[in-house]
């Protein structure tokens, strides 16, 4: 396997060095002609550290510059303190500096200078070259887009990105004043006003060194500030009542280096990768400049993007592996840092939040330990369960983050001698009760199986279910999802093994592995769900239990509505928080990979006029591809576009 880099940033070279630790050949291109000659500096969160360690192992001899910030001290301009807090060793690194730090393991020669990315050439859906602005190409198997906020890469993948207005600006230079440094040891200091949206943060990045910030409203910019005096004369205004250690590094400081952020924010996307090329860093995604964790997330990109990669996993469930992971954080930060510039712009919280984030490791933790658990037992065949994922696919995308969907088998039917449902007493009863569930729920279901093909037991799916389950929960989910499509839509007698097994082999399984272990182990899984069934009285199907860390439970039993379902997960876990995105109609296939129209116009809350516009138009560019019947169509996305 050959990855290609584009981009050749701290995200870009970190990534090459942890390839090359692995044994995975690479190319790493840079848009500009030559290693950065200037940079200021920036922290690094204990978290990524840990990654830098991973790369000094190369070789133990090179030392990581930068100096150690364990303490913050959130002030006024009149220097009342607002807050005192002790920081997990992070660490303050000039950028020119860190750049030297990986190139010292990755050697320049491994760079290839001056490729600015223009297109990639394509296989089919698979991309087999970049194509970069000086005609040069390189030839890959996977492609990484690591160049930076205005990713060029990103753009071609998902075209181009809506950029909120950020109301902030950031000047960041460096001085040079070991004096005034000594005083602030290993403490970052912030002063922020208390009545207008400025604040001045300081930084000690080494013993002779120092980074400092203003943020401010832009509204608080008179004219055109982009000569050094013209900066040097606003950062003189702005700041003339705040402290004279503030004074100090204004007056000590070369604005002919100073460097202007105008901070940048889009919307978490719904994939970091399409087919082969994934993205790391801010072309992936961009943090504010009050959660410091730019740098840090580049660096956690790289090692976790790499190891997927070495994991041998099949490319789609790596990469998936990879957003999992990653966007679950950054999108919590997205929304730290917008609180943050909220409230810095409008004074609007007695609560000063701190400008970092917090630390990642202990917080996932604790958000595992405070998820509900939701024992869901099922049956492929139970129609209930089929008019209940509406509800279910709202409540993942709502509050999917503060739970777990755990699935299990109900035995619903063994053979119809066995057989005592709440619903149809034999099969020549099925087909007419189905008939009036979906005319009550609005759901698609057809009725026709019972007519044509009428099943036997739902054992057979059920514990080839488990058998799925004993491979990737992922894919024994769309498995799942998709075995219901075939019985309630398309009418398929999904006891048939040779249906069974082509369905998992749609779904990416292995159909030898599956076919072994339905004979085995599944086989014994199933059986240990129905005692599980029996051992907590479940009678129907579905049934839902609820629990927390705490221990406290609620129960469901057959069909919900979804507020219903929300406010218990609310009752368990009352700091969650809805998940109040707009989705545009393309995350939700990728979400959800297959819909109903019914789902679709559910999810989107949307008339059935622009459902049908909307399908027809995704339907007609390729975006996805439809199963009709009689009761009506399964929308899927086409795979390329994953």
């Amino acid at each position: 396997m050959k990855v290609v880099i584009i981009g050749g940033g701290i995200a870009g070279m970190a990534t090459a060095i942890l390839l090359r630790k692995k044994g995975i050949d690479f190319s790493l291109n840079e848009r500009e002609e030559s290693l950065p000659k200037f940079g200021h500096a920036f922290l690094i969160h204990p978290d990524a550290m840990e990654i830098l360690d991973v790369i000094s192992e190369v070789n133990p001899d090179i030392e990581l510059p930068g100096k150690i910030i364990d303490r913050i001290v959130m002030k006024r301009p009149d220097n009342s303190i607002v807050q005192i807090s002790e920081l997990d060793s992070w660490i303050c690194i000039q950028r020119l500096r860190i750049i030297e730090f990986l190139t010292s393991f990755l050697g320049v020669e491994q760079i290839k200078f001056d490729r600015q990315f223009s297109h990639f050439i394509y296989d089919g859906d698979k991309a087999t070259a970049a194509v970069f602005t000086n005609g040069e190409i390189e030839y890959g198997d996977v492609f990484i887009g690591a160049d930076g906020a205005h990713s060029l890469v990103r753009n071609s993948l998902f075209g181009e990105v809506e950029f909120s207005r950020v109301e902030v600006k950031e000047i960041v230079g460096v001085v040079e004043n070991p004096q005034l440094i000594s005083k602030f040891a290993n403490t970052f200091t912030k002063y922020m006003s208390d009545s207008i949206g400025l604040a001045v943060g300081l930084i000690p990045c080494s013993e002779e060194k120092m980074v400092w910030f203003m943020q401010y409203d832009i509204n608080l910019e008179q004219g055109n500030v982009k000569l050094p005096e013209e900066l040097k004369n606003h950062c003189t205004k702005l700041l003339a009542n705040f402290p004279a250690e503030v004074q100090e590094v204004i007056s000590s400081n070369d604005f002919s280096n100073n460097y202007i952020w105008r901070s940048t924010d889009f919307d978490l996307l719904p994939s970091f990768h399409k087919n082969n090329v994934v993205l790391i860093g801010d072309a992936a995604h961009v943090a504010m400049p009050f959660t410091s964790a730019g740098t840090t997330n580049a660096l956690l990109d790289a090692y976790k993007i790499t190891e997927v990669l070495g994991s041998g996993e099949i490319l789609a469930d790596a990469f998936a592996d990879y957003y999992q992971v990653r966007a679950s954080i950054v999108g919590k930060q997205i929304q730290l840092g917008r609180e943050i510039k909220y409230n810095f712009l409008h004074q609007s919280s007695e609560e000063v939040k701190l400008p970092l984030i917090v630390n990642q490791k202990n917080n996932e933790e604790a958000e595992i330990k405070k998820k509900v658990e939701i024992l869901y037992f099922t049956d492929p065949v139970c129609s209930t369960s089929w008019l209940v994922q509406p509800q279910l696919r709202k409540l993942a995308l709502e509050y999917g983050e503060y739970f777990e969907l755990k699935y299990y088998m109900g035995g619903l039917l063994p053979n119809w001698d066995d057989y005592n449902p709440f619903g149809p007493e034999k099969q020549s009863d099925a087909a007419s009760y189905w008939q009036a569930l979906s005319e009550e729920h609005q759901m698609q279901i057809s009725s026709d199986v019972w007519l044509n093909s009428p099943l036997s037991s739902s054992f057979p799916p059920s514990i080839a279910l488990k058998a799925a389950q004993l491979q990737n929960k992922i894919k024994a989910y769309h498995f799942h999802r998709r075995i219901k499509e075939l019985l309630f839509v398309e009418s398929k007698n999904i006891t048939e093994i040779s249906l069974l097994l082509n369905t998992a082999e749609e779904v990416g399984l292995d159909t030898k592995q599956l076919s072994d272990d339905i004979g085995e182990i599944a086989f014994v899984q199933f059986n240990e769900d129905l005692n599980r069934a029996s051992d907590l009285n479940i009678s129907v199907l579905p049934t839902f239990i609820l629990s927390n860390d705490l221990g406290e439970k609620i129960r469901f039993e057959g069909y919900q509505e979804f507020e219903t379902l929300e406010n218990a997960i609310l009752q368990l876990i009352p700091y969650a928080k809805k998940d109040l995105r707009k989705r545009e109609p393309i995350e939700l296939f990728r979400f959800f990979q297959s819909l109903t129209t019914h789902e679709f116009a559910y999810l989107m809350d949307i008339t059935p006029l622009q459902t049908e516009i909307i399908l027809k138009n995704l339907y007609q560019i390729g975006v996805i591809y439809k199963k009709t019947s009689k009761a009506g169509i399964i929308w899927i996305l086409n795979q390329g576009m994953l």
